[in-house]
């Protein structure tokens, strides 16, 4: 399967910064993101991917619905607001959107 990721492409236009170095422009923020929350979302979907055998090529969560991923992702953040402790929610919470993201965006490209 190909995929472009816009904004990576090898004609991506050049911008110049301040001391004049070029490089591609990006419309992404990666470095704007909380470093904290990416690595509790990555421990969280590698505890996953342990309980249920997933692996790079084999992807569990591409194959449950986007509305499934939707329903835990609401379900952990409630059972944070209500002050349960027993598990990481708001790191489960993440992944699952993140995973019907994924999902969403795989139906609607194909």
């Amino acid at each position: 399967m190909s995929k472009t990721i816009k904004g990576v492409e090898a004609d991506a236009p050049v911008v110049t910064n301040q001391n004049g170095g070029k490089q591609s422009d990006t419309p992404y923020g990666f470095h704007l993101l909380p470093v904290s929350a990416l690595f509790d979302a990555a421990k969280v979907a590698k505890y996953g991917a342990d309980k249920y055998g997933e692996t790079f090529d084999q992807r569990n969560y591409t194959k449950i619905d986007t509305i499934e991923h939707l329903n835990h992702a609401v379900q952990h953040i409630y059972a944070f607001l209500a002050g349960d402790t027993q598990d990481d929610h708001l790191g489960h919470a993440i992944v699952r959107l993140m995973f019907a993201y994924d999902v969403n965006d795989r139906k609607e490209n194909k």
